[in-house]
């Protein structure tokens, strides 16, 4: 801020200079014993009424960056969990569905039960512990979001199929362990998780139904557990017409 302020308090009395200079000398030259002091006035009223201004605007300019990021932040961010809001990671899934890879849909098991029981902090203190998790279960090259309520999506970008296991069992084995204890209640918090891959002609509509009909599975099949359609093969899938 400094830099920039004064850049511009130099720059504004330089040119200020240059023109009476030129003006004095070129123009009027019977004034020239008058030059000092003219020179002076062009050098001292910048400095008092440029530094000044050229400070405001930059604090101007940089409130208005601030706004401009937390108005992004909002967008971006979900505020109770710190992950992807939906529309943000779908819209970004959708723009880097070509790198191939995996989608994980990933819902809190009997969460309705949870708040009803120990009320909503807990609820909401559970889905902040899911968030946490699932940041710190994937890779740093995956996309995190809150799909709603207490359902999460993952984005696992250019992984392999010998990958989803790996990533999984981890998402499971956390959020088994940091949920045992939420607080003061011994929740037992566990997660159920449904998968799809990206495939030859997937759109995002394909590729959470997908997730969507594989996660439908994991909880009718006891929850705590992932489903993924080629590591379950003897797993039905439901029959969406008659949920």
């Amino acid at each position: 801020m400094a830099t920039y302020t004064v850049g511009i308090t130099i720059s504004a009395t330089l040119a200020s200079a240059a023109v009476v200079y030129f003006a004095m000398v070129t123009f009027l030259p019977f004034a020239r014993p008058f030059l000092g002091f003219a020179m002076t006035l062009a050098i001292g009223i910048p400095i008092l009424i440029a530094a000044p201004v050229a400070y405001l605007a930059l604090r101007l300019m940089q409130m208005t960056q601030r706004g401009v990021d937390k108005l992004e932040d909002f967008v971006k961010f979900d505020s109770l969990t710190g992950v992807l809001t939906r529309h943000y990671f779908l819209e970004s899934v959708r723009t880097r569905i070509g790198e191939g890879g995996f989608l994980f849909l990933v819902d809190a098991d009997h969460f309705k039960a949870i708040n009803d029981t120990y009320g909503h902090d807990v609820g909401d203190e559970v889905l902040r512990l899911i968030g946490a998790a699932l940041n710190m279960a994937t890779p740093e090259t995956a996309l995190v979001g809150r799909i709603g309520g207490e359902e999460f999506a993952v984005f696992l970008p250019g992984m392999s199929a010998g990958d989803v296991t790996r990533h999984a069992e981890a998402i499971k084995q956390l959020i088994a362990a940091k949920g045992e204890t939420v607080g003061e209640y011994d929740i037992g918090l566990t997660v159920s998780i449904g998968v799809a891959e990206i495939g030859k002609g997937s759109t995002l509509t394909i590729l959470m139904k997908e997730a969507d009909e594989n996660l439908y599975v994991a909880k009718r099949s006891g929850r705590n557990r992932y489903v993924f359609s080629q590591s379950d093969p003897g797993l039905e899938k439901p029959d969406f017409k008659a949920v």
